[in-house]
């Protein structure tokens, strides 16, 4: 069984992830928009130490989401739902995941790292997250984070979610 809409979806989020990590590969190395390094010597590890503010991507996880996949594939070949049911079901399944990897990451990031949550975007898998470097760096220790981005990524991301989403409003 395919789910197109699904593959669809993937192939437009990492289209997103992939220029958003590009364009963040030269924020995240401290230089100014000409791509001039601003920061020198013991200035740039001062300001290291002031809260920051980022983009945290997760995932939901894949062990789970594949677990489900083939529980509905044989749910089809039982009979038992249409291929347009299955379809929806899964959407449902990775839906709930998602979520559940931000809550569960949300619960992590503010009593272990000493982070604040200050938004989320749960159908891309995008939190806006303050606090310490040393905090934020730890994120890529938990296993459903895919990456940490410059936090314009949120409101790029935002604005993507909001075109592809006719009359969403978050």
């Amino acid at each position: 069984m395919e789910f197109e809409s699904t593959r669809r979806r993937f192939m437009e989020l990492a289209g997103v992830s992939a220029t958003v990590s590009l364009a963040g590969c030269n924020a995240l190395q401290g230089g100014d928009s000409d791509g001039a390094n601003t920061g020198t010597g013991s200035q740039s590890q001062s300001a290291g130490t002031e809260p920051a503010t980022v983009t945290v991507g997760v995932e939901p996880d894949q062990t789970q989401l594949r677990e489900r996949q083939q529980e509905i594939q044989s749910e089809i070949q039982a009979g038992n739902l249409t291929q347009s049911e299955a379809q929806a079901e899964y959407r449902t399944a990775q839906e709930n995941l998602a979520e559940d990897a931000i809550n569960s990451f949300e619960e992590r990031a503010t009593s272990d790292l000493g982070l604040t949550i200050d938004d989320s975007i749960s159908q891309a898998g995008a939190l806006l997250v303050t606090g310490p470097p040393a905090g934020l760096i730890d994120t890529l220790s938990v296993d459903s984070v895919t990456g940490l981005f410059p936090q314009a990524t949120f409101e790029q991301i935002r604005s993507q979610v909001r075109t592809e989403t006719p009359g969403a409003t978050e």
